[in-house]
């Protein structure tokens, strides 16, 4: 996809050569922060919006202000994206980055097991569905065999951030205060929220353990046909296309039950332009090129992204396989929520504490204690690394 953008550069542009660099995720966020503090680094780099405040606040992102004013036709591609997408990369007023992608949440499921067990579809019901509607079907399509090979889950319960970040957030809560000082995990609103989710694990068993999990992805579990439902993001539809064994469908996500609202998380992918540039007018014409009409229907028909810019988003919901509700996942961009972190903790790490002390609870420790836990223990991280930057 890259090296079609890199030519397309080229084409219009015949004075601008662009060099691709691709890296390891693991080097990329160790190399990348140590070649801009020694005044080198790529001129234009890739961001994901969970790690977009500590770059952003440390000076490692120019400010594109300038080129946009310069460059109408980029101008009129952001103009052109989903303007919560643009807003959410914006620091202390400044335009810091340019998405190019956006996720969705849903819910999938296999709706052969639906059929045998009488059960109504979650996409039926989806305009009303709540957790507790999700609960209970889950329930009723378990069938524990005396092996993982012969057993069926109702529902994939996840360490990882699906669906708890969409539980908070439709609660109306999140894992950060709004000026991102500090963590709020053990809000009394987001324990509520994640109980009857944790109480689908520890006392329903509907959901394969953390142990078969790390033996056997979620991916795997659905579509071998051992998990009735599971929360999804919008990358796996091209994945689940190629299921065989079983017709599968999908739903939106369920409402909170006490808001009677949904929202799903979204790892925003943006450009960010390195502050030591000497390129800047190139700088311009290149994220012009790779944020053109064209370029982001090049990216839709990948199947992998979702494109910032609406009007280029409905080949990714039309691919080949793709089940009668698919565009569930196009319905569920009306409500998500970018994925706005803190400065004070980079995403890995933060990632690596709230996995351990999911799998805790799942192991049976309290989640009220576990959470005001993790909290206490996030926030000390932020409180030290505030300090180091003083």
């Amino acid at each position: 996809m890259y090296e079609k953008y890199a030519k397309m550069v080229t084409e219009q542009y015949p004075n601008i050569e662009v060099k691709l660099e691709f890296i390891q995720n693991a080097d990329y966020w160790t190399k990348l922060p140590i070649a801009i503090a020694g005044g080198s680094g790529p001129d234009i780099y890739q961001m994901t919006r969970p790690s977009f405040e500590m770059y952003a606040a440390t000076n490692q992102a120019a400010d594109l202000s300038g080129i946009l004013e310069s460059n109408a036709q980029l101008k009129a591609n952001l103009d052109a994206m989903d303007s919560v997408l643009v807003e959410d990369y914006k620091y202390d007023g400044k335009q810091l980055a340019i998405p190019y992608t956006v996720e969705s949440t849903a819910i999938v499921y296999n709706k052969d097991m639906f059929k045998a067990a009488g059960l109504t579809e979650p996409k039926e019901i989806e305009d009303i569905w709540t957790w507790d509607d999700l609960r209970e079907m889950a329930k009723e399509l378990t069938i524990i065999g005396d092996s993982v090979s012969n057993s069926q889950y109702g529902f994939y319960c996840d360490v990882n951030k699906i669906p708890s970040w969409e539980l908070m957030l439709s609660r109306g809560k999140w894992i950060f205060s709004d000026d991102g000082e500090e963590c709020t995990l053990a809000d009394p609103e987001i324990i509520d929220a994640m109980k009857p989710f944790v109480a689908m694990y520890v006392e329903d068993g509907v959901s394969p353990t953390t142990d078969v999990a790390n033996a056997m992805s979620a991916n795997d579990l659905f579509m071998t046909g051992r998990i009735a439902m599971m929360a999804a993001g919008s990358w796996n539809l091209i994945t689940f296309s190629k299921i065989e064994g079983f017709e599968w469908d999908c739903a939106e996500l369920p409402l909170d039950p006490k808001t009677g609202e949904r929202m799903c998380s979204s790892n925003v992918l943006g450009y960010m332009v390195n502050p030591n540039t000497k390129n800047m007018d190139a700088v311009g014409k290149v994220l012009e090129v790779f944020t053109s009409e064209e370029a982001q229907k090049e990216l839709a028909a990948t199947g992998t992204y979702i494109p910032a810019v609406i009007d280029s988003r409905d080949a990714y919901f039309e691919m080949e396989n793709y089940p009668e509700n698919a565009k569930a996942f196009q319905r569920a961009l009306g409500y998500v929520h970018p994925n706005r972190l803190t400065q004070f903790i980079p995403y890995q790490e933060y990632n690596g504490y709230y996995k351990d002390a999911m799998t805790s609870i799942f192991n049976g420790d309290d989640l009220e204690t576990t959470f005001q836990q993790l909290q206490d223990k996030i926030n000390g991280v932020m409180e030290e690394n505030k300090k180091a930057a003083q």
